[in-house]
């Protein structure tokens, strides 16, 4: 908003009208918005045209967000004083703030046309054009601004219009002049180090994060974004004090990214905090109507929604939920926004559902649209807060009942989910005050798992990759963010106490490698017992865990598809039960697969049971055993029977809302 008033064409106010008007307009500029409104008001009772006093109420109005009340006393200012530029540019963000676009870029054409200089007014109408995804057309008003003026808010808004783009160099290019002409703005430093990390620089990405938490350390997801680029890299030289100050940061009520925080938290009250603060932040409740309920019809459509419909975890685990389902009782469809991989796993999921409609490139307003356009009844996020997820489709209403599932594991804090799935030992009854959404308990787990996923028949030899033929191998197949020091240090010990034991991990990135071996050999443990295990094809992944002895579970966030895998696979995982959400996935597992002995109530007996495994070779093969065995005849990997619970439990909640009842937790 400008604060100027040139009044160019306006009748002079008389000389003692001005110099309240100017004791006003000067309250107003040192923030004493209280007598300025009351000077204002009572100028405007002996002139109700008077251009300035009418410009400058609006403008307070749109000042403290009053937007609807500052729309009447712009537009007669700009009837009164048309050819006022600021007074057009004012009235037009103001409506561009009530979501009438076509009216906002209609008056700011009408600014630039009195004041072609009026570089703002190109920066405005580059915003929303980049808000409609007109991104190349945004990129024109930016060059436009810039020519005339160069800014930071041009380069910064030009910056984001070419990352969407994915033009990254000049992305790049254009924040990195932002900060140069502000670097005492944190927010260029954050989308800097945005681009950054997309081109694959980590090292200074991580260095303009720290720049933005320095400058102000509440900035909204500057801290979380900094500790996952850390601890995806083992990089855990501040790790207790980033661990403190994100627990401040909840507590204070700072933006941070729930995914991340999820990872490193194990109160389950915090972490509904740090969900409902992103929520209002992200995705806020606008208070949308629930869409009508469709007419009845002879099958229940539910559709489920995910950015991750390719080679991703999530549809490992829910493919042979999607082919499962009852056609003859279900309408089955997919709303995929995200990457099309071009893999197998795409194409299974299209054949899986009766319609897969890709909306990756389409704007949150109308993937609402399509969904209501569908009919959907049932509309099932598998995103959360996860990469790539899109809340707003969800806080628009886009269907009658929105459910939480299987992607993110724990409350999404938002008043228009309705429900989550889980199981009683993921959600213990006691515990459901931590949840927005109300509970549908499984009956076994809550887990989706695929009995179909191939195994490769042949394995590899162990000296194929990098193990030797007679070592102990403790397996952790997981992300390097899940593991943290003090868990660390616990395998350290086992592999001290195991004579010629490794541990083998998951090869993501060559600094954590690095960090991971010093790590071990700061502990006591030779770096050439940390082996790693590069990227692999699906199915021989799966195979090679068959050359490991015991997998580990990480604590305070599980193995989740990993813990899948590896049962799958036929290894045994031995767990620690944590006390969120996301630390009793494997508690779940364990539990569906009749393998409750290894769930363990401390990191003491879980480094205990560890080495009793580890030194008792018979335990060890009557463990495998009872994995195989039960393999087949357990819940865990029994697809047709998580289905029949799940459809079962849509069915309910369709129930209780065509029934005129609110949701509530229920078991199926």
């Amino acid at each position: 908003m400008s604060q100027q008033s040139r009044n160019k064409g306006a009748s002079a106010p008389s000389l003692h009208t001005s110099a309240i008007l100017d004791q006003a307009v000067a309250a107003h500029r040192s923030g004493n918005l209280s007598d300025a409104e009351r000077t204002y008001a009572a100028i405007l009772r002996g002139s109700r045209t008077h251009p300035i006093a009418l410009h400058m109420l609006g403008l307070l109005h749109a000042q403290r967000g009053n937007f609807a009340d500052a729309e009447p006393l712009l537009k007669k200012a700009a009837r009164v004083d048309p050819g006022n530029p600021d007074v057009l540019f004012n009235y037009a963000n103001v409506l561009r703030a009530l979501n009438k676009p076509d009216d906002a870029l209609a008056w700011l054409a009408k600014t630039i046309a009195l004041s072609p200089d009026f570089a703002d007014a190109y920066v405005n109408r580059g915003a929303i054009l980049m808000a409609r995804q007109e991104l190349r057309g945004a990129i024109a008003e930016f060059d436009r601004a810039i020519a005339i003026a160069p800014s930071s808010a041009a380069f910064a808004n030009q910056g984001s219009a070419f990352q969407q783009l994915g033009q990254l160099d000049q992305a790049h290019d254009s924040y990195q002049r932002a900060v140069e002409l502000v670097p005492s703005n944190p927010h260029n430093h954050f989308v800097l180090s945005e681009v950054l990390a997309q081109m694959g620089r980590h090292d200074e990405a991580i260095a303009a994060l720290e720049k933005t938490v320095a400058l102000n350390k509440a900035f909204p997801f500057a801290l979380s974004k900094l500790v996952a680029a850390r601890r995806k890299r083992g990089d855990w030289r501040s790790f207790e004090r980033e661990q403190a100050a994100l627990d401040e940061a909840i507590e204070s009520g700072v933006a941070v990214d729930p995914f991340t925080f999820f990872h490193t938290s194990s109160s389950p009250a915090h972490q509904l905090t740090c969900a409902k603060t992103y929520v209002a932040e992200v995705a806020p409740d606008r208070g949308a109507a629930r869409p009508r309920t469709p007419s009845p019809v002879s099958r229940l459509r539910v559709a489920y929604m995910s950015a991750d419909f390719c080679n991703h975890a999530v549809a490992y685990l829910a493919a042979g939920l999607f082919e499962a389902h009852d056609r003859e009782r279900f309408d089955i469809s997919a709303i995929s926004y995200g990457p099309d991989d071009r893999g197998k796993m795409r194409d299974r999921l299209k054949a899986a559902f009766e319609r897969f409609e890709d909306v990756s490139h389409v704007p949150d307003e109308d993937v609402v649209k399509l969904i209501r356009q569908l009919d959907v009844e049932v509309l099932v996020d598998l995103g959360g807060f996860t990469a790539g997820a899109r809340p707003k489709i969800l806080a628009r209403r886009a269907a009658p009942i929105q459910v939480n599932y299987l992607g993110f594991p724990g409350t999404m804090g938002a008043s228009y989910m309705d429900y989550i799935m889980a199981d009683r030992i993921v959600i213990p009854e006691a515990e459901q005050k931590y949840y927005a959404e109300k509970v549908i308990y499984l009956p076994h787990t809550y887990q989706a798992t695929d009995a179909k996923r191939p195994i490769l028949p042949k394995l590899p030899a162990r000296s194929e990759v990098g193990l030797a033929d007679d070592a102990f191998v403790y397996c952790a197949f997981n992300r390097t963010s899940k593991i943290t020091p003090v868990l660390f240090d616990v395998w350290m010990r086992l592999l001290g106490k195991t004579a010629g034991s490794v541990l083998w991990l998951l090869d993501a990135d060559p600094i954590a490698r690095e960090n991971l071996r010093r790590e071990a050999v700061a502990r006591g443990i030779a770096a050439e017992r940390i082996v790693f295990a590069p990227f692999a094809a699906a199915d021989e992944h799966l195979a090679r865990h068959q050359l490991a002895d015991l997998y580990l579970d990480t604590l305070p966030y599980n193995a989740h598809t990993a813990a899948s895998d590896a049962l799958w696979a036929g290894l045994p995982v031995l767990t620690c039960l944590g006390t969120a959400f996301a630390g009793r996935v494997a508690a779940s597992l364990l539990n569906a697969v009749g393998l409750p002995e290894l769930v363990t109530r401390s990191l003491d007996e879980y480094e205990t049971l560890a080495l009793r495994i580890a030194h008792d070779s018979e335990l060890r093969t009557a463990l495998k055993s009872k994995l195989a065995a039960h393999r087949s005849t357990w819940p865990l990997f029994d697809t047709v029977g998580m289905t029949r619970h799940i459809e079962n439990a849509f069915n309910e909640i369709w129930r209780r809302h065509r029934a005129g009842e609110a949701p509530a937790s229920f078991a199926v």
